[in-house]
This record gives C-alpha cells, structure tokens and sequence, in this order.
C-alpha cells in the first residue's frame, strides 16, 4: 500500500471522530495551549462548559445515578453533558477514537421514556454514561486499536464484546472509545491515526499507556468510569500518571472475549480485564455490580465467584496487617513515590495497622521471563498488522521493527520458561504463607502497598521499566491503583548519595526531572492474592481512611 495511503486513510478517520462532534461543541485552534509549553488544561477545559455540565460532570457519579433513579436530572441531561465535556477533552487532549454522541443521547432519551411509561429503571446503571479503551468492540464503531490496517470493519451486535453488552443490560450507556498505541503493548498512547495522548497535567508528560487514552479522558472526568485491559500495568500505568484508581483483576474474574487482540504468546491467563475511575466508591459499585455476573457465562475462561462480602467481613475482626515493597531489588522508586509510600506506612501505623517490610523472592528475572513469553512468536503478528497498513512503526517500536524480524521461541525453550513461571509463583505462595510467623495476629498478611512504577511521571516515549507493575499481572494477582500525592520539586529532589543497583536503575533515576514533574500525581498500588479483589478494595478504603484522619 503506498504511503499517501495510509495518511488519507488516518486523516479520513480523525475527520470522522471531529464530523461527529457537534458543531456548537469545537474549541477553536488558538484556544488550546501547545503540548510543548506544558501547562495543565485541567482547568483551561471547564471554560467552555455550562454551569449545569460542570454540576453534573463533577457529582460524585453515585450521586449522578441517584439524581437519575429519583428523577432529580434526566438521562439525557446527564449523557448530554458527558458528551460535552468529553468532546472538550478529546479536542484539548486527542484521547478519543470513536464518538457515539448521537446514539448515546438517543439511548438516554429511550431510557427517560421507559422510566416514564413503567415507573421503573432499567438496571442498576439506568442512564449512566460509560467509556471504552479501544480494544473493546462496541456494535456501531470501528475497532482499530491502533492499527491502520484495522480500520473499516464496523462492529456488529454479535461481534460486540461481552462486557460491552452487560453494561448495556445494566442499564449503561457506551459513548465512546479512547485511544491506543500501535501494537496495544506500549506504555505509552501514540499511534498514526490519532496520534498521541496528552497527559491533562502536562502536555510535556506521558499519559501512559496503554489505556492512555482512557486515563487522559477520566483525569478531565469527561468519563465518570472507563473499561480498559491489562497485561503488564496498561491500566494502572494510565491510572498512575493521571491521579486515577484503577482495579485491575485475576483472570477469569471479567470476561475477555470480545476484546480485539493481535495473536501472540500470551499465556491467557495473565490477559486480565480492568475497571477505571476517577471515583473510588463508584469503582467499588461497579465490581460489586460485575464480579461474578451470570452474564458472563458465555466466555469459557469466566471462574463464577459472586461478590464475596465474606471477604470483607473477615477484615472487621481484626486489623488488617499491610506489607510495603518499597524497592524490588533492581530499580528504586524515583524520590515522589518513596516519599508517598513514607506517609502511607506513617499514617497506617499512627492508625494502629502493622506495617511489614516486604522481601519477596527476587522479581526482576521472574519479569523478563514474563517478557520473553509475551515475544516468544517474535512479535510477528504486531509486525504483520502494521505492515498490512503501510504504516511506519511509532517512536517506540522503530528499532524493533527496523530489525531483521526475530524468529519465534523453540518449543522447548518456551516450556521451559512457562516452568520458571510456574516456579516462581508457587514460591511466592509458600512466602507470602510464611508471613503469618511476623504478624501480631498470627494470619498472613492482607495486602502489599507497593510502587506502579519506578517513575513518578515520565516524558513521552521514555518508559522502559515496568517491573513493580508485571509483577502483577506475573501472578495473576488482583491490584487497585490509587492517588497518593503529587510531585514536588522542594520535597522531592534526588539525592546526592544515589547509589544505582543496575543499569536499568541508573537510567530510570537519570530520567527524574523534578522541576518538569512538578505537580503530576503520584500513584501506587496494594495487591492482594488471586480472587481478592474484593479485599484489595476494602484495604485502598482503610488507607485512604487512614491518610484523611492523618490530615485533620
């Protein structure tokens, strides 16, 4: 395909996503600042919304469903100002990739009618507005996912993915997708059709990625709640660098099929869906809503295991004990992130919760045996997909691309990193078992607060490491993300006495830029065991707790 090609084809769809904005609704060019001058649009972006947009996009959305339920704001009010505020953060940010406001609105508009002609709702999510990272197919739209050669397939109902359809059962109205990096794999939201993702607190920083689009989005709440997929930190990378909770699950937990994938290696098991929002109790709704739904029987790797409130209880008895990694042993925590995890351990232990150091088994060969599986097909297929577009490969793939196409994995020496695997997890059992001899309660301890990443905020095109958030995903352990502060330039200066434990330590330090990070959010993370997602929720609300009552 030669390559005005694939620029008309991008062109003609990034025109489609600005056709489908209401007119009314565009921001002229000379109102966005320059991604170079780095200045936040957080606030820049509320200018051009009505004082009852701003009332109803910046409810508590909890709220927002009870407004709805009781009459107090219509459906299509709610749906219409989302619509708003999302069509301005995509023109501000570029994190949209389809736009279904018409069809949305319309979709509020039915619901308003239903509830007025039956006296009843719909579901428990009657009128909600819900967003989707651009691998999940929602009937009407495209599902490029980054890639050129994607474009022109439109869904179906029968190709709409599973979790897609049980919003809609619930009640919830998908309005649109957001954007993806080319090959889905990259922290980082860049790709030739869209383009690239601005972080709303900087246009100098990374929103992340994969899920970038999605965390862009949720940061300027043009979403209340977004669905986005995970396989080494794509959602809580995003959730990280934009001030978000994100809960990413064990497999099965969430159905997976519907969701758009390039053929590779992974074992599946490690392929995880994840929840986004800007609000935790809404966060928490929606796992209690989706965990363990009978609608999801269809998918043959769906476990059935209902909401365990069991789970929860347990932790009413006695006080949970934490753990904190605060390094893994081969990259330190950039100074924001060590000094948030200083104030949660402060705040835990001034609440009267035990705070143990976290010394797992050694993780950092673990995860790039976790890597070399993801690639044991040589990425041929990623490589494949963005040859069938004519497209040229985005910052972050072009020295891979430009090599000579590696060959795939042999067999035997695939099992046996399979095996390491493997290995490796039944070790991390047997020593998170042995913690029950360190805690006062004599149980094992609950949950480990621990990095999302080494960097606290990053340029674009600059992540390398992502060892504190495969490590998860490695596991197959539940992990919710949340807010823990903000970068400051005064409090959180490098050492002078640095001292680097590996190569790849010394690059992710040499990578700080106080001054440029100034003000990013700082995000961390407590994972639990496999199926404890209703736990790792409970112990992100103590901490939150526990950090509000250290404030006061």
């Amino acid at each position: 395909m030669p390559h005005v090609a694939w620029e008309n084809r991008a062109a003609a769809k990034r025109a489609s996503v600005q056709k489908a904005i209401p007119a009314p609704w565009r921001v002229s060019l000379d109102q966005i600042p320059r991604r170079e001058d780095g200045l936040p649009i957080l606030d820049i972006l509320q200018k051009h919304l009505s004082e009852d947009e701003l009332i109803i996009t910046e409810a508590p959305p909890l709220d927002t469903l009870a407004s709805i339920h009781g009459g107090i704001w219509s459906s299509e009010d709610v749906v219409r100002a989302y619509c708003h505020r999302a069509a301005i953060c995509h023109q501000f940010a570029n994190c949209l990739t389809e736009v279904l406001f018409e069809e949305a609105i319309k979709t509020a508009r039915d619901l308003d009618q239903y509830r007025r002609e039956n006296g009843c709702l719909k579901g428990p999510l009657h009128g909600l507005p819900i967003s989707f990272m651009d691998r999940f197919r929602v009937s009407g739209t495209e599902t490029a996912a980054g890639f050129i050669s994607w474009l022109g397939a439109k869904e179906t109902e029968a190709t709409e993915s599973l979790s897609v359809r049980h919003m809609r059962t619930l009640g919830a109205i998908p309005f649109c997708k957001t954007n993806v990096p080319q090959s889905m794999a990259l922290a980082e939201t860049t790709n030739n059709i869209h383009g690239s993702t601005r972080n709303p607190h900087s246009g100098l920083l990374s929103s992340g990625g994969a899920a970038g689009g999605e965390g862009s989005l949720l940061a300027m709440r043009g979403s209340p709640f977004g669905w986005a997929t995970e396989f080494a930190g794509s959602a809580r990378i995003p959730a990280a660098f934009n001030g978000l909770f994100s809960l990413k699950v064990s497999s099965g937990r969430l159905p997976t099929l519907g969701i758009a994938t390039s053929d590779s290696s992974l074992p599946s098991r490690n392929f995880t869906i994840a929840m986004m929002s800007w609000d935790f109790p809404l966060l928490r709704h929606m796992a209690r809503l989706c965990l363990g739904a009978t609608a999801y029987e269809e998918d043959p790797t769906w476990v059935d295991m209902p909401w365990r409130e069991a789970k929860i209880r347990g932790l009413t008895h006695r006080r949970p004990a934490f753990a904190v990694l605060e390094c893994d042993g081969n990259v330190q925590p950039q100074p924001p992130i060590r000094r948030a995890l200083r104030s949660i351990v402060h705040s835990l232990r001034r609440a009267n919760y035990q705070v143990l150091e976290w010394k797992p088994p050694p993780q950092a060969a673990v995860v790039q045996a976790y890597f070399k599986t993801i690639g044991a097909d040589g990425a041929q297929a990623t490589r494949q997909h963005i040859k069938a577009g004519g497209e040229p490969p985005v910052p972050m793939l072009r020295e891979w691309y430009c090599q000579e196409a590696a060959s795939p994995l042999p067999l035997p020496e695939y099992l046996t990193l399979i095996r390491s695997l493997r290995k490796y997890q039944a070790e991390y059992q047997k020593f998170w078992k042995s913690t029950e001899k360190s805690t006062v309660s004599g149980t094992q301890v609950d949950g480990v607060i621990m990095p999302v990443c080494a960097n606290a905020a990053c340029f674009e095109n600059t992540l390398t490491y992502f060892g504190y958030s495969a490590i998860v995903n490695v596991l197959d352990f539940p992990a919710v993300s949340f807010p823990a502060g903000s970068v400051d330039k005064t409090l959180d200066a490098i050492a002078s006495s640095f001292v680097p434990l590996s190569q790849e330590d010394n690059s992710v330090n040499a990578s700080y830029n106080s001054s440029a990070f100034h003000g990013a959010p700082v995000g961390l993370q407590i994972m639990c065991r496999r199926f404890e997602e209703e736990k790792a929720l409970r112990l992100v609300e103590l901490v939150l707790q526990s950090q509000a009552a250290c404030q006061k």
